[in-house]
């Protein structure tokens, strides 16, 4: 990335934020190897690790940079600041041991879809977590189910801000078409995937509601798209009914 690819905001906080991706991607890198991987001059990689490490963000071992385990705790924060986050994590564990499925449990942030609680086999790599994750909404099952809840003014903005790139060849590249299929997701009650955001990948999902109507986000199913028939599918979508069903019901008794 360029001093003009960049993206807005201060130039020195994008630099850091470069070098914790950077050293995600390596697993672990020499001052030399970050300054070659992002084309920064070894001295300016030094004072920004110097203040990652004093933060905590990063630790030097043996001349290698690696992440801190202080993002375990920015992680842990993420998961648990929400009211509802045991009661998500209980049905993302139910519905691990009546699907056989991978369920996970997302909500949209900034435009974006974010898993979290679930653990998708995809989603473990340094790679998909700085360039595949967040999702776009378009191309997910989780954001259509989510963004179908949401009122059009809400939905333009989201697609006027990031809007709808062909992440594979299946994936949906117009608004008319992106809205015609949140209509169909208000009709069948819930939002599918396939192929869309990662080949061969099918995925089907429901959106989970506070006892206001707020959105929270979606429960989701996923797996290999050559698995899935109409029979298949039908099991998960009653699965994801039934764990909504528990979801909202339990959320409203906190």
């Amino acid at each position: 990335m360029s001093e003009h690819d960049s993206p807005p905001g201060l130039k020195t906080t994008a630099i850091s934020l470069r070098l914790v991706d950077t050293i995600l991607e390596l697993r672990g890198a020499s001052l030399a190897e970050l300054a070659s991987a992002t084309g920064l001059a070894k001295s300016t990689v030094h004072n920004h690790l110097q203040t990652l490490a004093a933060y905590g963000y990063v630790i030097n071992t043996d001349n290698r940079y690696h992440l801190g385990a202080k993002f375990c705790y920015l992680g842990d924060y993420v998961r648990t600041r929400k009211a509802y986050h045991r009661v998500a994590e209980e049905t993302v564990e139910w519905l691990d041991t009546v699907s056989t499925m991978d369920p996970d449990f997302t909500v949209e942030e900034h435009g974006r879809i974010v898993t979290l609680y679930g653990d998708l086999e995809f989603s473990n790599s340094p790679r998909f977590l700085i360039e595949g994750s967040p999702f776009h909404v378009h191309t997910t099952a989780s954001g259509k189910a989510i963004t179908a809840e949401y009122p059009e003014s809400r939905v333009r903005e989201i697609l006027d801000k990031e809007g709808l790139p062909a992440v594979t060849d299946r994936s949906i590249t117009s608004k008319e078409e992106f809205f015609a299929e949140l209509e169909q997701v208000r009709e069948q009650g819930y939002g599918e995937s396939r192929g869309e955001s990662i080949e061969g990948f099918w995925a089907v999902a429901k959106a989970v509601k506070s006892p206001r109507g707020e959105v929270y986000g979606s429960l989701n199913l996923s797996g290999p798209e050559y698995i899935v028939d109409d029979d298949t599918k039908a099991q998960q979508v009653e699965l994801l009914e039934r764990a909504v069903e528990q979801f909202e019901r339990k959320v409203a008794e906190l």
